[in-house]
């Protein structure tokens, strides 16, 4: 184990996200055994909310430091090969791999259980309370999860394993491929560019499109969006690694997108709002399944969440143009 600020700094986080952890099971759990009125469960409805609020949050900052934490071990971890984070990742692998994919899904179920507070809010009812009270267990596990893998991860051993650095291929016999130019789906890094700032901008356009029409969620539209989402997802990640880092970083074949999150002051925030952005999107095809219960309600949240994620992502398109042309 690593102990350096920034890791007692997230080691923090973590306990709170803890101690939030076990309010929420006994929210839960108090809301079950008593009476399942919504009078009664009206009581604990603002302990709630502030404990998901707090939460949320947490992950978010989390997130964050996560980031920030393999920068920082880059100094120490250079006698065992690491020369960015990327290389400390690769120190304990699938449990990093593991923490770092766990956290989209736990702040995505975080996400979609405030989308109900908003088409609530919006709709000026209290039609989702029941169903809110009953996601709080699955979600506390899914965030606990996601916390163990963090935590056991920080408390793992790292000094005793060595990499062959990130600007190396990972297994030395494909040196040869890691060397050669850049392949995004066998296009190279301009076309790669010129895609993604083409899909982005649909994506944009779709979601201002909602954002002004305000349409009742339905579930086709919906669920096409999110797969398109899910799809520029994708291509926006290898667009990071393959072709943006390379340029922003100024060497050829530093294909790190850790580098470039943790080093630069807007592509680090750029990325966790687009991030945010395509997770909140999911909220729309949920909406489609409940618009009987909060027809304006949903209708008015996923036209404010659409015109949300298309600001973020415009924000994002904004940052990778600056550094990468």
């Amino acid at each position: 184990m690593i102990l350096d600020a920034r890791t007692i700094a997230l080691l923090f986080v973590d306990g709170l996200s803890g101690l939030l952890l076990l309010l929420l099971v006994w929210i839960a759990l108090r809301s079950r055994l008593g009476t399942r009125g919504a009078a009664d469960l009206e009581g604990l409805w603002s302990l709630l909310a502030l404990a998901m609020g707090a939460l949320f949050f947490l992950r978010l900052v989390a997130w964050v430091t996560f980031f920030l934490v393999l920068d920082g071990y880059v100094p120490g971890l250079r006698p065992n090969g690491v020369m960015c984070a990327f290389g400390v990742v690769q120190l304990v692998p699938e449990l990093a791999r593991f923490a770092l994919w766990a956290k989209p899904v736990a702040v995505g179920c975080l996400c979609l259980w405030w989308s109900l507070s908003l088409a609530e809010r919006f709709g000026g009812s209290a039609a989702f309370q029941k169903l809110r009270f009953a996601l709080v267990l699955p979600i506390a596990a899914i965030a606990g999860v996601e916390l163990g893998a963090e935590v056991r991860w920080l408390l793992a051993d790292k000094l005793d394993h060595a990499v062959t650095c990130c600007s190396a291929a990972l297994d030395l016999t494909r040196n040869a491929d890691w060397f050669k130019s850049t392949q995004v789906f066998g296009l190279g890094g301009s076309s790669v560019l010129m895609l993604l700032f083409a899909s982005k901008a649909a994506l944009i356009g779709a979601c201002a499109f909602i954002a002004r029409r305000k349409p009742d969620p339905r579930l086709a539209w919906t669920i096409a969006l999110c797969a398109s989402a899910t799809a520029i997802a994708v291509l926006d990640l290898d667009a990071w690694r393959e072709v943006i880092a390379p340029r922003a970083l100024g060497l050829e074949f530093h294909r790190c997108a850790y580098e470039l999150v943790t080093r630069s002051i807007a592509l680090g925030p750029a990325a966790l709002l687009a991030a945010v952005a395509h997770l909140a999107l999911f909220a729309l095809p949920l909406y489609a399944l409940l618009r009987s219960r909060e027809p304006e309600g949903v209708r008015q949240a996923g036209a404010w969440i659409a015109s949300v994620a298309a600001l973020a992502i415009a924000s994002e398109q904004i940052a990778l143009a600056v550094h990468s042309f």
